[in-house]
């Protein structure tokens, strides 16, 4: 069975990076995923979704085009047993689900992407092992949650004050933290990073807390310099941006350079 590539890294404390999938074009993460450059690939199927079929085929391709050596994974659209079911079904090789603020609904992500013992997902469908290069269903029941990644995104005010007992949830890899929402549940502007007092706080306990307890930490940064930063704050899960910001942003470089070229030569 291929083994979680991403997941590894994170156990053993080495950084993974990442791209956010927001196009949902089939054709860019199969581009992406060929190169050999990330860690991961993430299918966004809550701010944009994205039908099933689509979802399965983006997923498997990461996994096969890359060799196992990308892994798939979704963000799902709630913290539901159905919606957490269609990603893994679908191919990915783990869950971030959004919006936890409580230990309970930690625990119910839990049990709802895992088998018996650590959770209740069940036997249940044929197809979810293929993104783990294993056509044995059996063989893939018994070492998915070994396999599978487990992530929680903290982005409220009221994740923040129950991060201890979110974190203490058996059978959670990761916590993600997302800047933007959390920025908003702190009545503060909307923005990836920020030096106020009250963002800074809630990270530093959100920091603490993961350190303390030996669990990998993620979040979003715009580019390679914030990268650095993080790695440095102890962030290890660490997304690019998103597929749909590099595009624009190659655009837009070019669009400058034309606008540049065109304005000089009107003046020679």
């Amino acid at each position: 069975m291929r083994p979680n590539h991403t997941l590894a890294k994170l156990r053993q404390g080495e950084p993974a990076f990442g791209l956010w999938l927001q196009s949902h074009s089939f054709h860019t993460a199969r581009i992406i995923a060929a190169q050999g450059l990330l860690d991961w690939l993430l299918v966004d199927m809550e701010h944009t979704p994205v039908d099933l079929s689509t979802a399965s085929t983006i997923l498997a391709t990461i996994a096969d085009v890359s060799g196992g050596r990308c892994t798939p994974l979704a963000r799902v659209a709630a913290n539901t047993m159905y919606h957490i079911k269609q990603a893994l079904d679908a191919g990915a090789q783990g869950v971030i689900v959004p919006m936890i603020n409580t230990a309970a609904e930690a625990a119910l992500a839990v049990r709802f992407a895992l088998y018996p013992p650590l959770g209740e997902r069940g036997g249940g469908g044929l197809t979810p092992h293929y993104g783990f290069g294993t056509t044995s269903h059996v063989a893939y029941i018994q070492q998915a949650n070994r396999e599978v990644l487990v992530g929680l995104q903290i982005e409220t005010a009221e994740a923040v004050a129950n991060i201890e007992a979110i974190l203490d949830t058996p059978g959670l890899d990761m916590a993600f933290l997302g800047p933007f929402d959390l920025h908003l549940s702190l009545g503060l502007p909307p923005a990836l990073w920020s030096e106020a007092a009250e963002f800074t706080t809630a990270v530093a306990k959100v920091t603490a807390a993961c350190r303390q307890r030996g669990i990998p930490l993620g979040t979003i940064v715009p580019n390679g310099t914030a990268a650095a930063q993080r790695l440095a704050d102890g962030f290890t899960f660490i997304s690019l941006g998103t597929d749909i910001i590099h595009l624009l942003s190659s655009l837009n470089s070019q669009l400058e350079a034309i606008s540049t070229a065109s304005n000089h030569n009107q003046h020679t």
